[in-house]
């Protein structure tokens, strides 16, 4: 195994626990709180932040692989 692949792999296994520690929902408060009156704005939020994140990366991710696509010619002209 070469440095290259010895870094790849620490990336991966870095990158790896990163994602779970994201995706992996915590355990809630103890004791376990009564539920409080609040606007429905910080209700729908609330928990979800996560998953906002993971979407925007995801569309992140799609439109600037729309955008390498869509890249102009050597030439400088809009490809067809």
């Amino acid at each position: 195994m070469n440095a290259k692949e010895a870094c790849a792999v620490v990336l991966a296994i870095v990158f790896l626990v990163m994602f779970i520690a994201i995706v992996v929902p915590r355990g809630g408060p103890w004791p376990v709180l009564a539920p409080s009156l609040s606007a429905a704005g910080p209700a729908l939020w609330k928990g979800r932040t996560y998953e906002a994140v993971l979407q925007g990366v995801i569309i992140l991710a799609g439109v600037l692989s729309i955008l390498l696509l869509l890249g102009r010619n050597r030439s400088g002209r809009m490809q067809p």
